[in-house]
């Protein structure tokens, strides 16, 4: 969970850096909601559905119908887009169970959704932004080597030729304006429109698709979707669906492979672990632990009977990243003895000075 929540937290932050406005909407709708967007027709054997007074619901396999309600509860004009509406939403997808697979292949789980609403004009802008912050999060901050794919129209979709045309057309100007190279995968979009999918590459060697953008003339029609133009009548909006992790926890199970569990420090459960030598060290332990905590480091004591070397092998196998050794000397200097899970030495420092390393540290995001 520790790691779940700092993911999240990480994209709120670039949220707000970029303009993103975060939303939470409803897990399960009415069958009527699945029929205008088009999912009960293309969808529904992998939805779960249930019956209330004579209604049919679903979980929801998708946050995007869900926004574009959001977009319609008031009058939108050209100078309110692009508007980008961003959820961390709960998505429930009837998988078949021979496909299941640990976390890389689950029935229920999270995805960092966004939709942006904009103008025609406004596409080729949206889809460079939104494939400088892919490579931000993915090649930048994670380390990950990734290849794209632009998936186009399949047999089973909605809208018109010309529809799908416009869409393909746009994420290919988009790709083609940063001089990204990306392999064809005919068929294989989403039934609405088109997108482009960034497969990373695990330890083994083995791609998974992980995040997405996809352009979408389809569900603003299908929902009405409208704003008023400069020319003071109103115009078809563009959505433009996009993840930058895709399901998280997905993104997780190829990430704890990726480092084999050696997360960056930001990422780690437990940051920082101390080492009382005697019974009569535990409280200062405890007071350093406590004042990392207060300072949102996630910090832990080992206080078993057990030897010195047993307690750092033991957080060296647990992969924590720092392992502080506190003695008679430590505790009388205010101080602590730094060693990490690759068993390096840094020596004695004092706490202060060594708690604002930690933060530093975290602060950076260093992979």
């Amino acid at each position: 969970m520790a790691v779940y929540n700092e993911l999240m937290k990480f994209l709120r932050e670039e949220y707000f850096k970029r303009n993103y406005s975060e939303v939470l909407t409803p897990i399960m709708f009415n069958k009527s909601m699945w029929e205008i967007s088009g999912h009960w027709e293309h969808y529904q054997n992998n939805m779960f559905l249930t019956e209330s007074e004579g209604n049919i619901f679903s979980l929801k396999p998708m946050n995007c119908p869900g926004h574009t309600v959001i977009y319609s509860t008031q009058t939108r004009s050209y100078r309110n887009l692009p508007l980008r509406l961003a959820e961390f939403g709960q998505l429930h997808r009837n998988e078949l169970s021979g496909t299941l697979s640990g976390l890389t292949r689950v029935r229920r789980f999270v995805q960092d959704d966004c939709h942006i609403f904009c103008m025609p004009d406004q596409i080729q802008d949206e889809m460079e932004k939104e494939l400088d912050f892919a490579k931000f999060v993915l090649g930048d901050t994670f380390n990950f080597e990734y290849h794209m794919e632009l998936s186009t129209k399949p047999e089973k979709s909605v809208g018109t030729a010309e529809m799908w045309e416009k869409a393909e057309e746009g994420l290919r100007n988009a790709l083609q304006s940063k001089n990204l190279k990306y392999k064809l995968n005919p068929g294989d979009g989403a039934f609405y429109g088109p997108k482009i999918d960034f497969h990373i590459k695990d330890a083994l060697g083995r791609t998974w698709q992980c995040a997405t953008i996809q352009i979408d003339f389809n569900l603003p029609e299908r929902f009405d979707l409208n704003f008023e133009g400069e020319d003071g009548k109103k115009h078809r909006p563009v959505m433009i669906h996009r993840a930058m992790l895709g399901s998280i926890e997905r993104f997780m199970g190829v990430l704890i492979e990726h480092c084999a569990g050696k997360f960056p420090l930001w990422l780690s459960p437990v940051q920082v672990i101390l080492l009382p030598i005697a019974d009569r060290h535990i409280d200062y332990c405890e007071d350093i632990a406590s004042e990392m905590k207060e300072k949102g480091i996630r910090a832990d004591i080992d206080g078993s009977r057990e030897t010195l070397n047993k307690k750092v092998r033991d957080a060296q196998l647990q992969q924590i990243n720092y392992i502080l050794v506190v003695g008679d000397r430590e505790q009388e200097n205010k101080s602590v003895n730094v060693r990490t899970r690759d068993n390096q030495q840094h020596g004695e420092k004092k706490v202060d000075a060594f708690v604002e390393e930690l933060l530093k540290e975290i602060i950076s995001r260093k992979f």
